[in-house]
């Protein structure tokens, strides 16, 4: 009897656990919708049809938007079935009719919202809390055979009480009393066959135990697995939907730089030059001056140019080429750097390497990678190059030293506008991982701390020739 009210106990705590952990996620998942949905206000107040588009974007029943002047805009229109009020609802959540919607309040500090409230389709996560409510839970248990009654009451119970036998009306019952949270758990066992056949039920009763043990552990390995897969999903979906919003601003913000800045960068450039060829009472001051200017003018111009590029989408032009050919080019090309820099480039390439890609971008590629390598060792190091090929894809691995990054920083390698450089956007290795994908292919980034050297894999896929 004892052994039976502990694992009704050990059940009832799963249930509340499994259910706070549910409302913990839907709670999050909502907050973190709030939070979007103010940034997207606070950029361009939102009106119906938009909230109307957006819930149905990230699988929301409704947004609600109240201004302080109490002004409410809605999207969908009724889709809440009662009138919703911010208050004394900050960050809980609701639940609201028969449907059973799920609520989410949150009173914002800016001068545009008061409050949002948005809702998911709760059916679900309805019935699962009334089945794991503390009456069905009691009421399930106590139809199992060999079970006379289970109740919770609120009278305190003794610790390590022993079991009473109570035997009444011709009923043989075995009373067991367990304090938990929510009161004194009271579990009444039909005790009759233990009197007439003690270890036959003694027996009955280990394998009552160890059912009731394995259904709860499946369960709740279930309910696990059901939970981990729904947050992987909201994970997947935060992440698609802020590369997209990011590659949405990039472009406008890109849009207007090009406008905004190209002509007149181009006229200043235009100006300057006319200016240096056709002004004779120049100082060596004035020209030098003159000479930096068009140096900052040019270099400014190429910031423009390389975030156009990096927002426009890549359409390789295949064609054959040697791809080892491509690379000792490179290095030809590198090599008054390397040996200014005191590196050793070691380059492993047993055997020529034919390659259907688009050529520039692939030179673009490597160059990226060993600039990067070079500018890891300004005062002396080593880079070690290995180029192979098996049926499917080329493969290229460049190590290097130099490697300094701490071990948060490292983990943005490759992430847009991230970069140590003093003048540099952060977008190289960015463009870079973005060649490969149009190829098929993939960068991986593998930093060793220790040794403090970066190991970086290429993976470019084979294209049939056509």
């Amino acid at each position: 009897s004892k052994m039976v009210a502990s694992i009704i106990e050990e059940n009832i705590a799963n249930a509340s656990l499994a259910l706070t952990t549910v409302e913990q996620i839907v709670s999050t998942f909502l907050q973190d919708k709030i939070e979007f949905i103010a940034y997207l206000d606070e950029i361009d107040p939102l009106q119906p049809e938009e909230l109307t588009a957006l819930a149905q974007k990230t699988g929301l029943l409704g947004i609600i938007l109240i201004r302080p002047n109490g002004l409410r805009v809605t999207g969908p229109a009724k889709w809440l079935p009662e009138e919703a009020s911010c208050k004394n609802n900050r960050g809980s959540l609701q639940y609201h009719g028969k449907d059973i919607l799920l609520t989410q309040s949150f009173s914002g500090e800016n001068s545009s919202l008061s409050c949002i409230i948005t809702g998911i389709d709760g059916i679900a996560i309805a019935e699962m809390r009334k089945r794991s409510s503390l009456s069905t839970l009691l009421s399930s248990l106590s139809a199992l055979p060999g079970i006379h009654s289970i109740k919770m009451i609120k009278e305190p119970a003794v610790l390590d009480a022993s079991v009473s036998l109570i035997v009444k009306n011709k009923q043989a019952i075995a009373q067991s009393r367990l304090p938990t949270e929510l009161g004194t758990l009271v579990v009444n066992l039909d005790a009759r066959r233990f009197l007439k056949r003690r270890d036959q039920l003694r027996r009955q009763f280990f394998f009552f135990a160890a059912l009731l043990l394995i259904l709860g552990i499946f369960f709740s390995w279930f309910l696990y697995r059901f939970q981990q897969k729904n947050l992987a999903q909201v994970r997947a979906f935060e992440q698609i939907f802020a590369r997209e919003h990011e590659a949405a601003m990039l472009g406008r913000t890109t849009s207007t730089i090009a406008h905004e800045i190209r002509n007149p960068l181009n006229a200043i450039s235009m100006g300057l030059q006319r200016l240096n060829m056709e002004s004779k009472n120049l100082d060596k001051e004035q020209k030098e001056l003159i000479t930096a200017m068009e140096k900052a003018v040019k270099r400014s111009s190429g910031i423009v140019s390389e975030l156009q590029r990096f927002t426009r989408p890549l359409q390789p032009a295949y064609t054959s080429f040697h791809f080892d050919k491509e690379l000792h080019r490179l290095l030809a090309l590198y090599s008054s750097q390397i040996e200014r820099q005191h590196i050793n480039i070691t380059l492993d390439c047993p055997t020529p390497i034919t390659f259907q890609g688009d050529r520039d971008l692939i030179n673009e590629l490597l160059e990226n990678l060993l600039k990067n390598a070079l500018e890891a060792q300004p005062r002396g190091g080593w880079v070690q190059i290995n180029l192979s090929e098996d049926e499917t894809s080329v493969h290229l691995k460049m190590e290097n030293g130099g490697f300094l990054l701490n071990t948060g920083n490292a983990r943005r390698i490759g992430e847009p506008y991230f970069t140590t450089k003093t003048r540099g956007t952060g977008l190289g290795l960015a463009l870079s991982k973005r060649i490969a994908k149009a190829h098929s292919g993939k960068i991986t980034f593998f930093p060793d701390h220790d040794k403090q050297q970066l190991t970086v894999t290429v993976t470019l896929v084979k294209q049939s020739a056509e």
